[in-house]
């Protein structure tokens, strides 16, 4: 809890230094990736669907899915 307090007062007191920097970097408007990246946005949805797919497919084979309750 104190590093969340510690971490907001931080920001609370860089932020007019800090994000005016951060802003002249990211500001390109309203924008969605396949305008980024320049691709269609049905390749956009079938590539993050399959990277989808395949994280979930990995972590069933790595077993990090929640473990059961032991019946006492």
């Amino acid at each position: 809890m104190l590093g969340f307090l510690t971490g907001a007062a931080l920001f609370g007191l860089t932020y007019q230094q800090v994000f005016p920097q951060i802003e002249k970097l990211a500001k390109v408007g309203s924008v969605v990736i396949p305008d980024l990246w320049n691709l269609s946005p049905y390749l956009t949805v079938l590539a993050f669907g399959l990277i989808s797919l395949l994280l979930f497919y990995l972590i069933d084979r790595a077993g990090m899915q929640r473990k059961k309750k032991l019946e006492p």
